[in-house]
């Protein structure tokens, strides 16, 4: 590159150096095309595509112009055409002349001629106020840096460089093309389009080729687009390094087999060199051609565009060609008819070979839309700069129009009503996407062996390119359908990209989507989480919802939970109402009176909460189940404690307790009600902070392809206590019935406690551990509390109630007074019995008091065998003749009495006893003597 700058500076000093004098005469051995008039423009061509430096004794240095090229000739005559155009038109009273030369695409060459243009010796009494040119980027450069110096303006037809946007180093520089950035955006979208993000890149050394590139790198890296390798071809014509280059790029193509698409801003010439080497391995690529070749077909030579492979093209906007086509067809064929343009003449001697038709059909045949609209529009700005000057003022010729009136008007100026030049000195229009396609025998744009066609346009307004038509689209489809140039090959809808440390971005390896993560669409970068209450398998490209699972009225385990339940409603309701009727019945009143309904209660409100957890769960039934059932339980349990607790006060296990001072301590805490209000007490401050703190709630717990919808705890803490309290009440309930374990055989009301507890508490024991280590993924975890407390539940009721409604309904003959006076005359026997064989004192004397303070107080506890009911009311006729009572408890007095006459002449009366008071004094009056022995606490107030 330094090379290449020095040798612009050389060519500078030699122009400066020639300014001294003038020479109208052009450079010796190149070609030209003029033509005189009022203003006169300059016009510099790549005529020729390259040049050879010749070493000579008469001119050591010598640039001999090589390969001419039909296209930069026509290009020539599409700036005559312009210009006799506007010479015809009513537009300007002035005429336009021109001066074409041919630059052989060398920078000192044009150079020199651009010196011609800058000599204001008024030779031949013309004054050029503008030059049309060059199409290189790295020409253009060079001369509008010496046209700076005359600030005069300079409009180019094909030069892109970025560079040249510069308006501080090139302030007179406009060009009828975008700049080479909107180029690269525009085959970067054409790029990402097609996916095809793994890429090589081909420039020619030189400020169009590197700016172009660079562009290129920087909006490809944007769209994660990557260039696996970059070849640089000299711009000077020395075959050997450019040989060396070719091969390079030949086996950097043979080398990566993945890379199978081609981005080139190489120059034409080279374009045709590097195709002329390609070996089967690096043919049948697809290149994409920048501006600089993309039209030139020519650089297919002799071979056959499929030998080479696909090619699209990126050329500059066009516009209808229909006039130029008129203006060849006009053309005078003959060379000695343009004595002034030697340009057409070298063409036309070189064809006279050819008929016209032939001749005239090669023209044609080269030219390119792009270069018509650029090189019309370029002529029409300064038309109408001119015209703009010269309404606000008198022009008789071109020394009446200074170059920075011109340059100031030409910013202003809007031509073809649409366009006008940027603050860039650029003209932002878009570019025509072609493709090349095989030439057919007719067609009427073939160059040997392809033909362009254009497909799509992209619009720098809307940075985006759009397809002519669906038959562009589908043609484009046809030949870009198995290209594939990528590191990896794409990541599947279900997997996703894993990229590879110290490698590109586009080189990755594929990875499958987890569970519960999907990706809907190909190379994604991450797998997205399934939303709530959605799933997906591994691989998914898509979540499905969830199956929402609790347990529903439908489901048979919820049906059987409901039935066993309800029928526990009813059989409760079904023993209320029985007691209810039977409630003056000696059965009933021995079973509890109010306290029994309690329990009834407390049984309705348990087999309620088991109902509860069935259905879909809500906040309200989750909290409203578990305290019921907490509240409920704990009810039923105080009420059997108290039971329990009376019993045991009865009987003997408390017989060792003679002090006084105790016995009036368990008098005064013997209040049942009052202990069954205390349980509730504690239960209600247990299930309040639950509910206060972290009360039970819906748990949504997600699995596989499930949600399992239930009622958690909340707190564990409340619920264990909850558990707790009553777990306590029920041991302490079995532990009473333990102590009564050695009560007489008649005694069963503490074997049906003891079930009913044992019950409860293996269930609850064996429920808690499975409960706790069940996993929140259970789908069933609430029926298995459900299932406990239809257990306990049932445990009570069968236990408590059962016996007594089979005797209400079935043994009516035992629900009687008579039936009770058959017990307590059995009882008495057994006591009489037991007392002349010599049984301890203390136990025989306690079992009559027992007896006693049943007829005190109108029950007497189950004289019957094992399976009876427990309690019936005794009639003073069955009283033994010798017997001790405490009364301590009752009254605070104790006696002791040796017959019982009076009492069973009143019974013979039909006289029953009845209030404890009377029963009392009557015993007072008779009594013999007194004796204290142990006391027993009232259990019911008559009899």
């Amino acid at each position: 590159m330094k090379m290449y700058n020095s040798k612009i500076w050389l060519g500078f000093i030699f122009m400066l150096g020639s300014l001294g004098g003038c020479d109208c005469s052009p450079v010796s051995g190149s070609l030209k095309a003029e033509k005189l008039g009022d203003i006169m423009l300059g016009g510099l061509f790549p005529v020729h595509q390259s040049f050879e430096i010749v070493n000579t004794s008469s001119s050591p240095i010598q640039h001999v112009c090589n390969n001419f090229t039909v296209t930069r000739l026509v290009q020539s005559l599409m700036m005559i055409e312009a210009v006799e155009a506007i010479n015809n038109s009513s537009m300007l009273n002035l005429t336009f002349g021109y001066k074409i030369l041919d630059t052989c695409s060398d920078v000192t060459t044009a150079l020199e001629h651009t010196s011609v243009f800058m000599d204001r010796s008024s030779c031949g009494g013309s004054m050029y106020q503008a030059v049309i040119g060059e199409f290189h980027s790295e020409v253009s450069i060079a001369v509008a840096q010496f046209l700076t110096m005359g600030f005069m303006p300079q409009i180019s037809y094909g030069s892109t460089a970025g560079v040249l946007s510069d308006k501080t180093r090139f302030p007179t520089f406009k060009r009828t093309v975008p700049e080479d950035d909107h180029q690269a955006q525009a085959i970067t979208k054409i790029l990402r389009y097609h996916n095809w993000t793994w890429i090589g890149l081909i420039i020619t050394d030189g400020d169009y080729g590197r700016y172009a590139a660079d562009r290129l790198l920087v909006r490809a890296k944007e769209q994660n687009i990557f260039v696996s390798f970059q070849v640089v071809l000299p711009d000077f014509h020395d075959q050997g390094n450019l040989d060396l280059k070719l091969n390079e790029a030949i086996k950097q193509i043979e080398s990566k087999p993945r890379v199978n698409v081609i981005v080139s801003f190489a120059k034409p010439h080279h374009m045709s060199s590097l195709f002329e080497k390609l070996t089967p391995n690096a043919s049948g690529r697809l290149w994409i051609a920048g501006d600089s070749w993309a039209t030139s077909v020519e650089v297919l030579k002799n071979r056959h565009l499929n030998e080479v492979g696909k090619i699209i093209g990126i050329t500059l906007f066009s516009n209808d060609t229909s006039h130029f086509i008129r203006y060849l067809d006009n053309l005078d064929l003959n060379p000695e008819s343009h004595p002034n343009n030697t340009i057409l003449q070298h063409f036309l001697r070189a064809e006279s070979n050819k008929s016209h038709e032939e001749i005239r059909q090669t023209l044609k045949n080269a030219i390119y839309p792009s270069s018509v609209f650029s090189i019309g529009m370029a002529l029409k700005s300064i038309a109408n700069a001119v015209k703009d000057i010269c309404f606000r003022k008198t022009c008789l010729r071109g020394f009446d129009i200074h170059h920075t009136e011109l340059h100031d008007a030409l910013a202003k100026t809007r031509f073809n009503d649409v366009y006008n030049f940027t603050k860039y000195g650029d003209l932002d229009t878009g570019y025509d996407i072609i493709i090349w396609e095989a030439a057919q025998e007719d067609t009427t744009k073939c160059f040997k062996h392809a033909t362009l066609k254009p497909v799509a346009s992209y619009m720098i307004k809307d940075k985006d390119f759009y397809f002519l038509n669906d038959t562009c689209r589908n043609q484009v489809e046809n030949i870009t359908r198995n290209v594939i140039s990528q590191c990896s090959d794409s990541c599947l809808p279900g997997f996703k990209r894993a990229f590879i440390d110290g490698k590109p971005t586009c080189c990755y390896i594929c990875e499958g989507c987890p569970a519960n993560t999907f990706s809907n669409q190909t190379d994604a970068n991450e797998c997205h989480k399934c939303p709530d209450k959605f799933w997906s398998n591994p691989n998914s490209t898509s979540c499905s919802p969830q199956k929402s699972i609790f347990l529903s009225w439908k489901d048979h385990y919820c049906i059987t939970i409901v039935v066993f339940a309800s029928l526990g409603l009813l059989l409760t309701l079904i023993v209320m109402l029985v007691f209810l009727v039977k409630w003056t019945t000696p059965v009933v009143r021995a079973a509890g009176g109010p306290i029994s309904i309690l329990i009834l209660l407390s049984l309705l409100g348990t087999f309620t909460s088991a109902i509860l957890f069935g259905g879909k769960p809500t906040d309200i039934q989750c909290k409203t189940g578990q305290v019921l059932f907490g509240l409920s339980f704990t009810l039923c349990v105080s009420c059997i404690l108290v039971r329990c607790f009376k019993i045991l006060v009865v009987f003997n296990n408390f017989n060792d307790f003679n002090d006084s001072a105790v016995k009036r301590v368990m008098k005064k805490f013997f209040l049942p009600y009052w202990i069954i209000a205390i349980c509730m007490l504690f239960q209600g401050i247990i299930c309040g902070l639950w509910l206060w703190k972290s009360p039970p709630n819906v748990s949504e717990v997600s699995t596989q392809s499930e949600l399992i919808i239930q009622c958690a705890e909340g707190d564990v803490l409340f619920f264990g206590l909850m558990l707790a309290l009553i777990g306590l009440l029920a041991v302490v309930c079995f532990g009473f019935a333990f102590l009564g374990r050695k009560l007489p055989e008649c005694y069963n009301e503490e074997k049906c406690i003891s079930i009913s507890m044992l019950i409860y508490i293996i269930s609850w024991v064996v429920f808690v551990p499975i409960y706790v280590n069940q996993k929140e993924t259970v789908r069933y975890k609430s029926a298995i509390q459900m299932v406990v407390m239809l257990f306990s539940t049932y445990g009570i009721l069968i236990c408590h109630f059962m016996p007594k409604c089979y005797i209400i309904l079935f043994k009516r003959q035992h629900n009687t007074k008579e039936a009770f006076k058959r017990g307590i005359q059995e009882f008495t026997r057994r006591f009489r019995k037991r007392h002349r064989d010599g049984l301890s004192r203390p136990e025989s004397a306690l079992t009559v008091d027992s007896g006693i303070e049943n007829i005190i107080n109108g029950s007497f506890s189950n004289p019957y065998p094992t399976g009876t009911i427990s309690s019936f009311h005794l009639s003073i006729e069955n009283l033994p003749h010798a017997m001790s009572i405490t009364a301590d408890s009752l009254y605070g007095s104790s006696l002791y009495f040796g017959s019982s006459e009076e009492m069973n002449k009143e019974n013979q009366n039909r006289q029953t006893l009845s209030g404890s008071q009377k029963l009392m004094l009557r015993i007072k009056k008779n009594r013999p003597e007194l004796k204290r022995t142990s006391s027993a606490p009232m259990i019911m107030g008559n009899f």
